[in-house]
């Protein structure tokens, strides 16, 4: 059972977790690799980070995001920043 606390870590949320990794995956509809990449620390894209939060956050009863989750591993959108950096410039 997951404690109550402001914060958490994605291994706490991991090591918690009440099924097995690959009832996540499917659940989630996020591969059983992708996941233990993102567990181990792996960058991953935002939409993906997106979708276990969410997950997470029906399994835990309580909202998970990444304001109250650390440990997760972003993925930079290279293409992004350089056209907001070439917006800002103007």
């Amino acid at each position: 059972m997951l404690e109550d606390k402001d914060t958490f870590t994605l291994q706490e949320l991991f090591d918690d977790l009440p099924m097995p990794l690959a009832e996540l995956a499917r659940q989630s509809k996020i591969n059983e690799v992708t996941l233990a990449r993102i567990r181990d620390g792996r960058s991953t894209r935002r939409d993906t980070v997106n979708k276990l939060l969410f997950k997470l956050s029906e399994i835990y009863s309580r909202p998970l995001s990444l304001r109250n989750v650390t440990g997760i591993n972003v993925m930079v959108n290279k293409r992004l920043e350089k056209k907001e950096a070439k917006a800002q410039s103007l």
